[in-house]
Parts: structure tokens; sequence; C-alpha cells
């Protein structure tokens, strides 16, 4: 299924290998120093005859060669040049992750001066506490369930919020992954000052073999997931391409964007400048925005009591609100200055004293080792050893022997799986939430797909019940109320009892703010049917009734005089009438209508 490094590799690499320290004992690292970004950086090479992780340490992969590399930052201080930082390569992380502050106190040094790096047994990745570390690689055939889980989960969490704690993607991740275990101990052999064996360092510089040789150090077995390739140089990728740890060593360690210790400070004080001064520009620009949003406002408030000027107060109106948002931008910019500004203040100050902060502060992914345990690690060394081979076994059996239903048997050896690895990772609890949220999916899916025309159906209903809540309400939120409309088409035939309720529900809404009807007939006892200009009888002159007084001026009985209720009414509406529009209504963008 995947090209591997031909079995004998490693006891020949192995004897090769002693031919070698028998004619050369020393113990060689490869250095080089360049300066780049305010920074003086140390890079150190360490070359392997044989990456034995699967063959001799039960791990991912085996490959002939290997090349493991570290970086010192070093920046002027105080008291000249000085270490800040310090990354060394590892598993499947890149970045900020890679590296350590000087003062970081994971960082063990020798000395004070010479960091240790804990190299895993077999694969040589470097750690910068001893232990041993769970790392995975995922299969292929896992990553859309992964994939699936990881959708489902954000959902579940982000969305729905449920569950207790955040999101963690890397927690699903190392889920769907295959365990394997990293020995880094640091009980094995040590080099460097503080032990019986001294390093003998070879700079790089100059050497031809570095610069022009591009290939591979050793068999190239084609494997398509690269992990039983051999590695290529110093300088080169496998494809040819240079390194990016060796022409941006800052990029790969995340340290492009860090100023040194000296340049931050200066790079503060100039920021906190900059900011000031963009903060009095916009002050400045702020308060005359404000003005000419005071202005529009004025003139909106004039063209809304004023007849006949719809038409602008409409666009004045848009304009205002676009106004108004823009003014709020400027607010909300403001006070992020201030904010921004207060927060380089109080680092400033820190920086001037000396304090530097969390020197983890940098870490989003801190790959920690495993707490020591007795039986559950040996259980888990051992399902390291066969979980992998075991699925594929089991996966190969299924294939074989039910043709039929290769994919129920699939799903539930995949499950069966996932719950051993989660149940001796300390995650059983978690896996059968994810599995029950997963099924809870896959039957929702199933359901829509059996009754989908129900599913439309119910839900076109429930569109409409709520189109027609929200419409109700709003009735119930302008002037006619559901039970006074009743009320008022009773009205015909009841009397008018019911407008006098209606008139002092209504007062504030109706008599204040809303526009009333013009009635065009010259006639005292005018109809129902068409709008009518009525007569007022004490004066003589036309002038403008509401339905609520035609209504009692079409009942009245004609040469009858109207009784106190409804002259009461009628009085009400004559009143509404003369009164003004209600500058409490006057800012209202779309008005009732009655």
């Amino acid at each position: 299924m995947r090209g591997t490094v031909p079995g004998g590799t490693v006891a020949a690499a192995d004897l090769k290998y002693r031919e070698i320290r028998a004619a050369d004992p020393r113990y060689v690292y490869y250095a080089r120093v360049l300066r780049q970004g305010g920074y003086t950086i140390l890079h150190y090479l360490f070359f392997f005859a044989m990456n034995d992780w699967r063959t001799s340490f039960f791990g991912i992969n085996d490959h002939e060669a290997d090349w493991e590399q570290c970086f010192i930052y070093l920046a002027d201080g105080e008291e000249g040049l000085r270490p800040y930082w310090v990354a060394f390569a590892s598993h499947d992380y890149s970045g900020d992750d890679l590296r350590r502050r000087w003062d970081d106190p994971d960082l063990t040094l020798v000395d004070g001066r010479h960091p240790v790096i804990y190299a895993g047994a077999g694969s040589h990745a470097s750690y910068f506490i001893k232990g041993e570390y769970l790392t995975g690689v995922a299969p292929s055939f896992l990553r859309p369930v992964a994939n699936a889980v990881t959708w489902l989960q954000q959902f579940w969490y982000e969305e729905l919020k449920q569950g207790e704690g955040d999101f963690d993607e890397e927690a699903v991740r190392d889920f769907f992954s295959v365990a394997f275990v990293d020995y880094a101990r640091g009980d094995g052999l040590a080099v460097g000052p503080g032990t019986r064996n001294a390093w003998t360092p070879i700079l790089m510089d100059g050497q031809g073999w570095i610069e022009n040789y591009r290939g591979l150090w050793g068999i190239d077995t084609e494997d398509p997931f690269g992990g039983e390739r051999a590695p290529a140089g110093p300088k080169y990728n496998r494809d040819g391409s240079v390194r990016l740890a060796w022409y941006d060593p800052l990029a790969w360690a995340g340290l492009d964007k860090v100023p040194p210790p000296l340049q931050a400070v200066e790079m503060l004080q100039q920021r906190i400048g900059i900011l000031s001064d963009e903060r009095a520009e916009l002050g400045a620009e702020f308060v005359k925005r404000r003005q000419e949003v005071r202005n529009l406002d004025l003139d909106v408030q004039a063209l809304l009591q004023t007849d006949y000027l719809g038409h602008l107060s409409k666009h004045r109106v848009e304009e205002l609100a676009k106004a108004q948002k823009e003014l709020q931008g400027m607010s909300a910019r403001l006070v992020a200055l201030d904010e921004t500004n207060a927060a380089n203040a109080q680092l400033l100050t820190k920086l001037q004293s000396g304090d530097w902060g969390d020197p983890q502060a940098h870490l989003k992914h801190q790959h920690l080792p495993e707490t020591t345990k007795t039986s559950n690690s040996r259980a888990m060394d051992f399902w390291a050893a066969i979980s992998g081979a075991g699925l594929l076994l089991a996966l190969t059996i299924i294939i074989w022997r039910a043709s039929a239903t290769w994919y129920i048997w699939t799903t539930l050896a995949i499950l069966i799986f996932l719950a051993v690895e989660s149940a001796l990772r300390g995650r059983l609890s978690s896996y059968l939430l994810n599995v029950i949220i997963f099924l809870a999916v896959v039957t929702s899916l199933i359901l829509l797909w059996q009754f989908w025309k129900l599913a439309i159906v119910t839900t076109i209903f429930a569109l409409v019940i709520l189109m027609v809540r929200d419409n109700l309400r709003e009735l119930r939120g302008q002037v006619t109320h559901i039970p006074l409309l009743l009320g008022v088409f009773a009205s015909w035939r009841g009397g008018l009892g019911v407008l006098n309720a209606y008139a002092w529900r209504s007062t504030s809404a109706v008599a204040a703010c809303e526009p009333l009807i013009d009635f065009a007939d010259d006639n005292d006892d005018g109809h129902r049917g068409a709008p009518t200009k009525m007569k007022n009888a004490s004066s003589g002159r036309l002038g403008r009734m509401s339905e609520g007084e035609l209504l009692w001026q079409s009942r009245r009985p004609s040469g009858a005089p109207p009784t106190a209720m409804q002259r009461s009414t009628g009085e009400y509406w004559r009143s509404a009438l003369r009164r003004p529009p209600s500058p409490a209504c006057l800012h209202r963008k779309h008005p009732r209508r009655w």
C-alpha cells in the first residue's frame, strides 16, 4: 500500500555507521551564522545515518539518513549581544510553536548558556522537555469522517452553544489519528557540555556539497505519504527548492513579526506618537462631522413638519441615516485608538522595567509529554504497536468476506477501533458524545430523504403561521387594535359607544400622531361611502372631519340633537383635527396611516 524501506536496511545502516565511527569517532554538528531583521542567528544541523523509528521503536516510519536542526536567536541588549529565543524542529509543528523564549521554564540550560535538546529515539524529533510524546498520523480513509465530525463539533459548540469549554479542532484531529509514541526520555547517549562526549563543529560556509547537491540522502521509496522517503540535504527540499528554514529562519520560527527587545521599545514609543496624532486628527474631524449630522437632523425635522415636501424629506432621512452611521463608526474608531494607545503605554512601561510577560504566551499548541502512567502507558504502547496493522487487517477481511454489507461492517470496525483509542486516551465520554451527534445528523438526513414532501409542507405551514403571527403583531402595534376593528365594524348596527372606547385607548397614537382622512361632500348628513368634506355646524365653514365624526353624523336621525356620548365623540375628533402634529412623532421614518 505504500513504499517502504527494504528489510534489513536498519541492520545494514548500523554496521556501516559503526565502520564510520571507527574511522572518525567525532560527534559533529554543522553550523552557520547569519544576521537578519535585527537578530544574529546561530543555525545548527545534525546528521543521523538512519531513522529507525518504525523498526526499533514501533514508530511511524523508517528512512535512510536524517537531518535535524535548531536555531538560537540573539539580539542586542543592555549588556551587548545575548540570546532571546531558541527553536527546535519537531513533528507536525511550525511557526510560533517551534520556539521558546530564553527564560522559558521548560527550556533546560547547561551552565545557563547551552540549551538541551531531547531527541526522540529513532525519529530524532527535538523536544524541550524529556518524556514520552504521543504523536499520530490520520489515515486518508478517515479524513472525510474527521472533517464531518469537526464540522458537527463546531456547529454543536459555536452555533448551538452546547457542551462545556471551547471547540478544540486539534483534539478532533488527534482523535481520528493512529497513535504512536515518540520516546524522548533523555536516558540515552548524551553529547555536549556537561557530558563525556564533546561536539566538533564544522562551518557550512563554502561547503560545495551543501550548495550543489539537491538530491536525496538515501533510498527513495516513492512513498506517497513521504514518511519512508530519504530526506534532502540542509539547504534544499525534496523537490529541489530552497528550504524556508535556510533562507528565512525568522519566518520559519514565526519571529519575522517579533522585533528585537531594544527595537521593540523604540518602535512602541514611535507607535504611541503616531496613534496620538491620528487620534487628534480624527477627533477634530469627528466634531466637525457631528455638527453636520445635527444640521441634517434639523433639516429633516423641518421638512417633516411642512406639507407637500415628502419627496425632499425622504432623501434627507436617508442621507441622515447614512451620515449618522459614519459618525458612529468614527466614534468607535476613536475609542479603539484610545484603548490601543493605553495598552501600548502599559506595555512600554513593562518593557522598560524588564518585564517581558509570559514566556509561553505565543504558543498556540504546546506539545507536552504524557504524564507517567504504569498500566495505561503499557497498554498505550501495545495499542500503538498493533492498531494500524490491526485496522488494515480487519478492513481487508471485511471487504473479502462481507461483500454485500461491507460498508456496515467497515463502519462498525472503525467505531470499535476509535472506542478503544479514546478509552486509552481517557476521552471515552467525548467519543460517545461525538458518535451520538453523528448518528443524530445521519438519522435526520435519512428522514429528510424519505419524507422530503412532508418536510417541505411542514416548513411552509410553519412559515405561514409565522407570517400571520408577525402581521397580527404589527396590527396590534398600529392604531387599529383587532378587537376594536371588530367593534367599529359592529358600530354600523349597534351605535357608536365603541368609538368612545376607541378614542380613549388611542389618544396619543391617533390624535397626536396620525393624519386623518379628508371627506369631500358638502353635506351635513354625509354617508360612509365616499370620503366627504363636512361643514362645521358652529362656524359654517368647511372643515376636515374624522371618520369617527362622520359615523356619528350618519347615525343621528335628521333633526335630532346629539346625545352626550355622540357629542363627546365628535368633540374629541374636532379637537384632534385642530391640534398640530406632536413633535414626539416627527422622528418616525414610517408613520402609520389611519
